[in-house]
């Protein structure tokens, strides 16, 4: 017969193996297109933390912190945006994956927070995994020269060339997730103990994530993935000059995002020569009008503009059907639209000023807690942490793919990990 404590240990380890399963299955390609299957899997995790708290003595919540009251406030903005919809049905199953999403958070953080620090750096040295597996599929595609699987170019002034999307079917969604994991690839070796061997392992597996976001195509990745080189850079040379005791920690990671900004001017100038079409897709990015992507970008924008000032108050509603149908009243073209193309035009539309307000603080007290955490105890992932945000969230302010499962629900993970950081 099983001891208490060896039950406690199965029940734990069967909930971490399924929070494992939900990660690993948001970048199989039978799950990219679905739209209840990830909820499905999300579901029968609950089913396992309940069994934890029931009836594993060893399992804690946590305390409740600041982080939780924001999320629970947006809970119920979201709430009161879905009663009032008028697209009340379609709000509905908005609402119900916004639940989704807030219920993996609390089941990460509770999961997280139930262990010493096992469960959060396996999470992530598991998501890495995951992101070099999908990047080493999406080099080979770009090797193999796969066929787009919509139409992403404007091909009146561009060349049509392979954009990889891995298994995830879209280049701007792989480009998303992998900003998101790239961080904390570069920064985790340098907090967590491992021999050189593994390190080696981390910094390949970083640049094979950087390889494979060149080859999305991605002009949104592209911007993200240079702000968070740029604030990496910048906080590596501060703190290096008023943290000595942690000078070595702090010069190898200067040394690295100094060896990534060589290997992105080397990729630039052989992709300048080599493969010119990639200068294309950079050359756009500033373009307003003369690119159609952008035309559209922009029609989309002046749209939400319009249909935020006259629903401020409380929203249209959550859901990207409810986005679409209240869009049809509002689009400048005959193209419809399921989200915003910006974070923060979409939650101001689906929830609301309060809604916008209260994300605006959630990433507030996020940055805040994020510095404190680098600053007093020298936490390489509260930096790895800070700079996936700031990455994603440039590429959130031009594309819609923050939404998605494959990068919102990593999102709460990050979140998630923050209190853990702060009880060390």
């Amino acid at each position: 017969m099983l001891s208490k404590l060896s039950k406690n240990k199965i029940l734990f380890y069967v909930l971490l193996s399924s929070l494992s399963i939900l990660l690993g299955s948001l970048y199989l390609p039978q799950f990219s297109s679905a739209r209840f299957g990830i909820g499905y899997i999300i579901l029968i995790c609950f089913v396992f933390f309940l069994a934890n708290i029931i009836f594993n003595k060893n399992f804690k919540s946590g305390r409740f912190d600041f982080i939780d009251l924001i999320i629970l406030t947006f809970i119920l903005i979201l709430c009161i945006s879905t009663f009032s919809s008028y697209f009340f049905k379609e709000s509905v199953i908005g609402f119900a994956k916004y639940i989704l999403m807030f219920l993996a958070y609390f089941m990460f953080k509770t999961t997280i927070n139930s262990s010493s620090d096992f469960a959060y750096k396996y999470l992530w040295i598991f998501l890495i995994f995951c992101a070099t597996v999908v990047s080493v599929i999406g080099i080979y595609q770009y090797i193999c020269g796969v066929e787009p699987l919509a139409t992403w170019e404007d091909p009146l002034i561009e060349n049509i060339h392979t954009r990889v999307y891995s298994t995830l079917g879209n280049p701007n969604l792989l480009a998303g997730f992998l900003l998101l994991v790239l961080p904390l690839s570069i920064t985790i070796p340098l907090e967590i103990k491992m021999n050189r061997f593994y390190k080696i392992l981390f910094l390949i597996s970083s640049l094979t994530m950087l390889l494979c976001i060149i080859f999305t195509g991605s002009r949104g990745g592209y911007l993200g993935l240079i702000s968070l080189f740029l604030f990496g850079f910048f906080i590596s040379i501060y703190y290096l000059n008023y943290k000595k005791h942690v000078f070595k920690s702090l010069k190898n990671l200067l040394y690295i995002f100094t060896l990534i900004g060589i290997v992105l001017l080397a990729l630039y100038l052989v992709l300048t020569f080599v493969f010119p079409m990639f200068t294309e897709r950079l050359s756009t990015i500033f373009t307003l009008r003369e690119h159609s992507s952008n035309s559209y970008r922009l029609n989309v924008w002046i749209s939400c503009l319009q249909m935020f000032k006259e629903n401020w108050l409380i929203g249209v509603g959550p859901g990207n059907e409810t986005f679409r149908l209240t869009y049809g009243l509002y689009m400048k073209s005959g193209f419809e639209s399921l989200g915003a193309y910006n974070i923060f035009l979409e939650f101001g539309i689906e929830a609301g000023i309060m809604g916008l307000l209260i994300f605006c603080l959630l990433l507030l007290v996020l940055f805040l807690k994020l510095h404190y955490l680098f600053w007093t105890k020298n936490s390489f992932i509260a930096l790895g942490i800070f700079l996936s945000l700031i990455g994603i969230i440039t590429h959130g302010m031009v594309d819609t793919v923050f939404f998605r499962p494959q990068i919102f629900i990593p999102f709460w993970l990050l979140l998630a990990s923050i209190g853990k950081l702060e009880s060390r």
